[in-house]
């Protein structure tokens, strides 16, 4: 018997047909499901996932360039260190508030089915709120 893919639970008896972008592009996929309740969350999920996913990996380049490319460059023009420490923590910080908005198109669908879509989604804005924290605790020991 298969489990739900939201949220794990071991009695998921019906599937529902979902159009989502895995390998980029878009298939159609059936995935088990529990309750209405978990069928709606598994296509608002899709929904979701289908704007983010193609978007991400470029977005994740453009901010390591921003992260890695900013601060090296302007220690490097300026010759003083502050500038790093204070863009480093600022990019992290708005990265990790991207990922507690938006946790959906991180990893690939596999991940999200292995621990659940409920579950991923919480791991995922667990480790924004960390990346956040770690930022600004970053910023406040150099005041």
């Amino acid at each position: 018997m298969r489990r739900c893919d939201y949220c794990k639970k071991t009695k998921a008896d019906q599937k529902t047909a979902v159009r989502i972008w895995d390998n980029r592009k878009l298939r159609t996929i059936e995935l088990p499901y529990c309750s209405d309740a978990c069928k709606q969350r598994l296509h608002s999920f899709a929904a979701a996932y289908n704007s983010f996913a193609p978007k991400f990996m470029p977005f994740v380049l453009i901010w390591l360039l921003l992260f890695m490319g900013i601060p090296f460059f302007i220690r490097a023009v300026t010759g003083n260190s502050v500038y790093l420490q204070l863009v480093s923590p600022v990019l992290l910080a708005l990265m990790g508030g991207v990922l507690l908005s938006r946790p959906e198109g991180i990893m690939s669908l596999k991940y999200y089915q292995r621990l659940g879509i409920r579950y991923f989604n919480l791991f995922i804005r667990i480790a924004g709120l960390l990346m956040i924290a770690t930022g600004v605790n970053m910023l406040w020991l150099l005041m």
